[in-house]
């Protein structure tokens, strides 16, 4: 088994912002020719992209799609066409790449955080446009920036928004759905819901593009090289790490991180890390929090960027330990994307992975990888995620599922979002009922310089060896300032503020 999973464990978010896209504000001068008594707003547009290649987008409070109109045009510009359909001169177009965007530009500006932080709060919900049903980790972009967020498990998400921008426009992303250009107007709603719609590719691509999954992954690792970022950058992230007894948080912590983030030829420099704020809340109560040491940290989370600490699926003797099979071709934005499943070879005893590999169909570049441990094999290994335990107790792991993201800037991809989960069950000596323990780091990526080489002195450096939990922090809820965060899960909100109100209890 080679790679760094065999030292740790976690549950890590790293952003995944979009690819980058070409704007302009003049929209194509393409003449369009409609004629119809009785038709929605969707439905003319929708013909509208037939004949002219481009998508719209726009925010569903400004325009009501269902509406009917009879709208009726003879080889008219397209951008006249529009005005006379959606008939309200404060509307505008901004061309984006071969989605028109139409908004309404702001009048009013947005209250920020307050006087020392410039910025201003949006919040609002991911969603599936038919389902209703959230979309975890889909990634919150700021669009002409390196700024982003992802949404939680709930699909819910806030964005810190600078307030110099008059006419913001976010870019949500989610794998296998269109991705929705949103203009942001001012007022904001409290809340806004995004409806994403799932994205099918036709049957004839599928038989088309149909290739050879070992010959993919091969020519995958070929391009390493030449697909990701072989320079230095400086990267701000948010990281957060949590530990649960049962359905108890004993220890909830995160953190604010500078990150000198090294180039992908593999033997480069490593990756490092300094905490610029961070803050941390405790169960003290809890009798049994020193029993194990669940291998978590900063360093253990970055360690999770599988092209520059290859698993032994992506190394070149994958095809010794594993069997591939060609099992999907979806979308991400408007890129097609190969779907390649794997699993350890039957006559192998030993612990290794299972999972499906996301590779662009243009540049063979790892877009993705969710993997885990063979959950018929776990079991036997309690030490990978251990850094000390009792001999007093056993310890038996039930799961270790990872998932990470890349993501293109300057023609180069860099890790982007990371995601694990650990699972273990812990009894003590003697007894028939144990305790389960599930561990989670996440961290997101919310600001990206490339090529900005950050020098971090040795005294600022975070140990490798360091769990935030272990570090003392206070627990200040008007915390962040500017940076953008994880919203917290409404069942996490609910484990901190008992966790607050026993350590009161305490205190008193």
């Amino acid at each position: 088994m080679t790679g760094p999973f065999c030292l740790a464990t976690l549950f890590m978010i790293i952003l995944f912002l979009s690819p980058p896209l070409q704007c302009q504000d003049s929209i194509p001068e393409i003449h369009v020719t409609f004629s119809s008594k009785s038709r929605s707003i969707n439905q003319v547009l929708d013909e509208i992209t037939l004949q002219t290649g481009y998508n719209f987008t726009y925010n569903a409070g400004l325009i009501t799609g269902k509406q009917r109109v009879q709208f009726s045009v003879d080889s008219l510009l397209l951008e006249k066409a529009l005005d006379s359909l959606l008939q309200d001169p404060q509307f505008a177009y901004r061309l984006i790449d071969r989605n028109i965007v139409i908004y309404k530009k702001n009048e009013f500006v947005p209250i920020p955080i307050n006087l020392e932080n410039n910025r201003f709060i949006l919040k609002g919900r991911v969603l599936d446009s038919r389902s209703r049903k959230p979309l975890p980790y889909a990634t919150i972009a700021l669009f002409g920036t390196n700024l982003g967020s992802i949404s939680n498990q709930e699909g819910d998400f806030s964005f810190k928004i600078p307030q110099i921008l008059s006419d913001p426009l976010l870019v949500v992303s989610y794998m296998g759905y269109k991705q929705m250009l949103l203009p942001v107007s001012y007022p904001a709603e409290e809340e806004i819901n995004i409806l994403l719609e799932r994205e099918m590719v036709p049957l004839q691509e599928v038989i088309i593009r149909y290739a050879d999954p070992e010959l993919l992954l091969s020519e995958a690792l070929n391009r390493i090289p030449s697909n990701y970022m072989d320079d230095h950058a400086t990267m701000t992230a948010f990281y957060r790490e949590s530990v649960k007894r049962n359905d108890h948080c004993m220890v909830y912590s995160e953190a604010v991180l500078d990150v000198a983030k090294g180039p992908y030829p593999q033997n480069s420099t490593g990756d490092r890390v300094r905490i610029r704020k961070g803050r941390k809340i405790t169960d003290v109560s809890t009798k049994d929090t020193v029993l194990i040491k669940l291998r978590s940290g900063i360093y253990t989370s970055l360690s999770l960027d599988v092209i520059k600490d290859r698993p032994d699926f992506l190394t070149e003797n994958f095809l010794n330990w594993y069997d591939l099979e060609f099992t999907d071709l979806m979308t991400y934005g408007d890129r097609l994307v190969y779907v390649i499943s794997f699993r350890q070879k039957s006559h192998i005893q030993g612990l290794l992975f299972r999972g499906q590999l996301y590779l662009d169909q243009e540049h063979l570049a790892l877009l993705a990888a969710d993997f885990e441990y063979n959950p018929e094999l776990i079991h036997k290994e309690p030490g990978l995620f251990l850094v000390s335990s009792s001999t007093k107790i056993r310890i038996r792991p039930t799961l270790a599922r990872y998932h990470v993201d890349y993501r293109e800037t300057d023609g180069k991809y860099h890790v982007s979002q990371v995601r694990a989960e650990v699972e273990l069950k812990v009894r003590k000596r003697r007894q028939w009922i144990g305790a389960r323990y599930r561990i989670s780091i996440e961290m997101a990526i919310t600001d990206v310089i490339p090529g900005e080489r950050l020098r971090i002195n040795a005294a600022d450096r975070v140990n490798p060896r360091t769990v935030l939990s272990d570090e003392p922090f206070q627990f200040d809820p008007s915390f962040w300032g500017i940076y953008n965060i994880i919203k917290p899960e409404a069942s996490l909100m609910e484990s901190i503020q008992r966790l607050e109100y026993n350590l009161q209890e305490i205190n008193e």
